[in-house]
């Protein structure tokens, strides 16, 4: 199957440098792919040490003969959304010209309806992936310039009903609008802030499981996207929501 025309890479971000929150997901792993093949220096971030590990590994080796040494430009660095010195932390290798916010947590509750989640689980949810991305937004946002880029990404239950993971629903519908709000209050003397909506995603950890479908948007071609947001090339620059749930389709406002 042919790429789609607007995931075609191209866009050059030699000489810049992109913070990728959640780089050890499928979906950012596939994000710092993009990057990378574009030139740009990545810090990838995580919880866990070993997969960030592993990550450098894998994308050097995956690397082609002309770029031989992409671990130059892949730096990794495990991060706790909720430390208290979170600021610092996040901050420690930049400046950059963009962020990249890919965190989401199922959490250990399972399915249930919201009504049968106990307090402990409801607090959690709201901790693990809504209060992360508050915190990422109020270290990065006073830190980055009005020609730097923030992009979140979330998933469709941002929009519909999720029954039977009303809290992961609920909290992606939250993050959509706090960072919409965001990127109101930052619109001219602050950085770019983008909410990206995204369908089903074809990432390396479902094809492992055995969960495939090429119809589905390869991770790869979400971080083409953004790169061409780093670079202010792509025709949704300036647009704050982007639905990228069509492959054939592409990005949309």
């Amino acid at each position: 199957m042919t790429t789609p025309a607007w995931a075609q890479p191209g866009t050059d971000l030699t000489g810049t440098k992109v913070l990728v929150i959640g780089g050890t997901g499928g979906v950012g792993e596939g994000v710092v792919t993009a990057l990378l093949d574009a030139g740009a220096t990545v810090v990838a971030t995580g919880r866990d040490q070993a997969r960030l590990d592993s990550l450098k590994v894998r994308l050097s080796a995956a690397r082609p003969l002309r770029d031989r040494r992409p671990h130059d430009r892949l730096i990794t660095q495990t991060v706790d959304l909720l430390a208290p010195d979170l600021g610092a932390t996040l901050l420690r290798h930049g400046p950059f010209d963009g962020a990249v916010v890919s965190v989401a947590d199922w959490g250990a509750q399972g399915r249930k309806r919201l009504v049968d989640l106990t307090d402990a689980e409801w607090d959690a949810l709201i901790e693990q992936n809504q209060t992360t991305i508050f915190r990422a937004y109020r270290a990065l946002v006073p830190a980055l310039g009005p020609d730097a880029m923030i992009a979140q990404l979330n998933g469709l239950s941002a929009d519909l009903p999720f029954p039977g993971a009303g809290g992961v629903a609920l909290t992606a519908a939250a993050t959509k609008s706090m960072t919409r709000t965001m990127a109101e209050e930052s619109r001219g003397d602050g950085p770019r802030i983008y909410q990206i909506i995204l369908g089903v995603i074809r990432t390396r950890p479902r094809q492992l499981a055995g969960i495939d479908d090429p119809r589905w948007i390869p991770a790869t071609d979400v971080g083409v996207h953004i790169a061409e947001l780093v670079a202010g090339t792509s025709p949704l620059s300036g647009t704050v929501l982007h639905y990228l749930v069509d492959k054939a389709q592409g990005p949309r406002s």
